[in-house]
């Protein structure tokens, strides 16, 4: 379920444990870029004191990373198998958490990008 969620959703930055990784219907790709993954702290960080115009700001830029790590051309079958190895591989506490910021992430898109 998360796995068809996400290769329905453009790409965006989550972080998954100690790490971070660009997950959409185009793209799954860890992150190792400070200034992105710093980005998705400050996201949580203005969402969780509903902060809208902040939270706005960093959806945006998140938005445009993601966009920005794209490789082309796109692979969609192997995007699908790396995102199914990597989300089949995740701990229970880790897919809830993942959960999460696909569903803050579903919830914003319409405010901040229609």
């Amino acid at each position: 379920m998360t796995t068809e969620r996400l290769l329905k959703s453009p790409g965006f930055l989550y972080q998954i444990g100690n790490r971070y990784y660009y997950l959409g219907k185009w793209i799954c790709k860890e992150c190792t870029d400070v200034d992105a993954t710093d980005c998705v702290s400050m996201y949580h960080m203005c969402r969780s004191g509903n902060e809208e115009p902040d939270t706005a700001f960093y959806f945006h830029k998140i938005r445009a990373y993601s966009d920005f790590a794209l490789e082309v051309p796109c692979n969609i079958a192997k995007t699908r198998e790396d995102m199914t190895a990597l989300i089949d591989g995740l701990s229970d506490s880790d897919r809830d958490f993942l959960d999460k910021q696909i569903q803050y992430f579903e919830e914003d898109y319409p405010k901040y990008c229609d």
